[in-house]
């Protein structure tokens, strides 16, 4: 138990060590193509396979959510926390939605690394939710929002974000 704390403790510290990901294929990619050409003894494509780091910035995968990311922490194999953003480089405005930790990993940092690593990345952006907050949310969206511009608050999205429909 008390290696198992220690391993989530250690992803959480690691929050700025991110594996970008441009595209999350649902089938073998180019590269994947041509690294099994290339050495296909060694080759083999895993969707599923632990990703290089604790940490994984990905695309949202939703068609309707154009320019949406996951940003996701793996503790050894298991996917343990999510969170889904997006931001508008233009109006500096960040929204973050849907901050979900798996069984076995609430209440153990991983939100609030997540959340500090994407200011960090993104430095000067105002950070809003879509949503409110359940009343039980409460008390994690107040520790996190202390001194961060635009608090988490409910904001709606800009123009550049979810264009409008005609």
């Amino acid at each position: 138990m008390a290696d198992r704390k220690a391993a989530i403790r250690a992803v959480a510290r690691r929050a700025d060590h991110v594996y970008w990901v441009r595209e999350w294929p649902d089938k073998p990619t180019w590269w994947d193509r041509l690294r099994r050409w290339m050495d296909p003894a060694s080759y083999h494509f895993d969707r599923t396979a632990t990703p290089p780091q604790p940490w994984v910035d990905r695309p949202a995968g939703y068609y309707e959510r154009t320019g949406w990311r996951i940003r996701a922490a793996y503790v050894r194999s298991d996917l343990a926390f999510e969170v889904e953003y997006v931001v508008c480089n233009p109006c500096k405005i960040g929204w973050v939605e849907a901050p979900h930790s798996y069984e076995g990993y609430k209440r153990c940092g991983l939100a609030s690394a997540a959340l500090r690593s994407l200011r960090q990345v993104y430095p000067g952006v105002q950070w809003h939710t879509g949503g409110g907050h359940f009343r039980e949310a409460q008390p994690f969206w107040s520790s996190v929002s202390v001194d961060v511009p635009g608090g988490y608050t409910q904001r709606g999205r800009c123009r550049h974000v979810e264009p409008r429909r005609a």
